[in-house]
């Protein structure tokens, strides 16, 4: 089966640092990256929730300095990467993520991805929702999208 790739820029929240791990180790086969002002990924609070779930490691985690510097690096190593951001037409429903090598790029949950950010990526998509909510946090995307990767990957065997 392919990796899952998740990329988070200034992934800041130790409590949403620790539910991505959970994702990460619930599929087994999910590598995140980290960009920017992120936390450290062995932080107190990340790794004591996630030991009292029964996790006693983590997933494959690769740091870079800067947003920019993973975007370079990523597309060098031939990676195709899609930023998430509410209210683009676009789905993640409409990628075939059985086809290339994707990334998933979300943003910080405060203010998503700068417009300067998008225009690094190869492609912008949204999860679909109800017009009466502006976005969905972190804890709520990275499931949906991660299964999604996972869900068309189940249904190429």
């Amino acid at each position: 089966m392919e990796r899952i790739e998740l990329l988070f820029d200034c992934l800041r929240a130790p409590y949403d640092a620790s539910h991505i791990i959970q994702v990460a180790m619930a599929l087994g086969n999910c590598d995140l990256y980290l960009s920017g002002n992120s936390l450290d990924i062995h932080n107190k609070k990340v790794i004591s929730k996630v030991h009292s779930w029964g996790i006693s490691t983590l997933p494959h985690v690769k740091i870079f300095g800067t947003f920019d510097e993973a975007v370079e690096t990523l597309h060098r190593e031939g990676r195709y990467l899609v930023g998430t951001m509410p209210g683009i037409q676009k789905t993640i429903y409409e990628i075939d993520f059985t086809k290339g090598n994707h990334v998933v790029v979300f943003g910080t949950e405060s203010s998503g991805l700068s417009k300067r950010k998008m225009d690094k990526l190869d492609d912008i998509v949204s999860i679909p929702m109800s017009s009466s909510l502006r976005f969905l946090t972190l804890t709520v995307a990275v499931p949906v999208v991660a299964y999604e990767f996972y869900r068309q990957w189940q249904n190429k065997k």
